[in-house]
């Protein structure tokens, strides 16, 4: 059965509602399915690999039924979306599934991590973690343990209303018979979404060195000037004026790196007594860290984070 119109959007398991959320919120339909989202649109694959901030990956299902059929959908993809497309074959209970991948390079690849540090952030759990916080660039940020930057750049990014992948080429982009000035019209009206940052987005870490590293990705990424990067230890950390708003961090808790992860979030504990009114946002393991904070949270979100079982959560100071 050819289902050349339907589109699946990867994401980390466990953020399927999220990514629903936001493609809706995009104007597309929206079924959350194991692994992601299928929707459909004929430019559906365009506009996710463009604006979409949590999608993994996207590809294009063109075939999905009995096995014995996927041979002739292979040669069909082939023949329409050329012969160096990526295909990806699913097989399960005698069914065959058939895609064309429409990204290529993983959409969390923004293209302005200078280098990779010790723990990394993938961009778009960033962005899934403040699209739960429900930020938008209206009220202050504050990440107190920023490590390479991740949340600081993605939030300022958010609140400039700068689509993640309006300087990217696509695998799709290079498919016989791609429409490319309906695609530049594509980017040219998100591009023209774009806002001034008018909010405090302060980003703090007790290293120096990947202070540095962050102010350097935050200068590929174009908001430098728009984040207040400080050394500082967030148990003493003073927050920026301008009213409570988001504070969002994902301390370490360690499996993933070998420091005093109790400690870190003791000291994200004494922070938050210093912030009534903020919201707070927080990827932590499964494994009870969050006892360690003043309040219970409000919401947890279990996901699977490189491999590991995290949760995202939510609290109100």
């Amino acid at each position: 059965m050819p289902l050349d119109d339907l589109v699946f959007a990867a994401c980390a398991p466990g953020l399927e509602p999220v990514l629903a959320d936001e493609l809706r919120e995009l104007g597309l339909p929206a079924t959350e399915t194991p692994g992601g989202v299928e929707t459909r649109g004929e430019e559906a694959a365009a506009l996710i690999c463009l604006a979409s901030r949590i999608a993994e990956t996207v590809r294009i299902r063109v075939y999905d039924g009995r096995g014995d059929g996927s041979e002739a959908a292979r040669a069909e993809a082939l023949r329409r979306y050329g012969a160096g497309a990526d295909l990806h074959v699913r097989r399960a209970g005698g069914r065959v599934s058939l895609s064309v991948e429409a990204a290529g390079e993983p959409l969390h690849r923004r293209g302005w991590r200078a280098r990779i540090g010790a723990a990394p952030l993938r961009e778009t759990l960033a962005a899934a973690l403040l699209r739960v916080a429900g930020w938008n660039g209206d009220r202050p940020f504050l990440d107190p343990m920023c490590g390479s930057g991740t949340l600081a750049i993605e939030a300022a990014l958010i609140a400039a209303r700068r689509a993640p992948g309006l300087d990217r080429t696509f695998a799709f982009e290079a498919f016989p018979g791609h429409d490319a000035r309906r695609t530049a019209r594509l980017r040219e009206r998100l591009r023209a979404e774009a806002r001034p940052i008018s909010v405090p987005i302060q980003a703090s870490d007790r290293n120096m060195g990947v202070l540095r590293l962050a102010q350097k990705n935050a200068a590929a990424a174009g908001v430098e000037r728009f984040i207040r990067f400080e050394r500082a230890d967030a148990a003493s950390l003073v927050p920026l004026p301008g009213g409570a708003g988001l504070c969002a961090v994902n301390p370490p808790f360690g499996v993933r790196l070998d420091e005093d992860a109790a400690g870190a979030w003791r000291a994200l504990g004494q922070l938050t007594l210093r912030l009534p009114g903020w919201a707070l946002t927080v990827l932590g393991p499964d494994r009870g860290l969050e006892r360690l904070l003043p309040l219970p949270p409000l919401r947890a979100i279990p996901i699977r984070n490189g491999g590991l079982a995290c949760q995202l959560l939510s609290f109100q100071l």
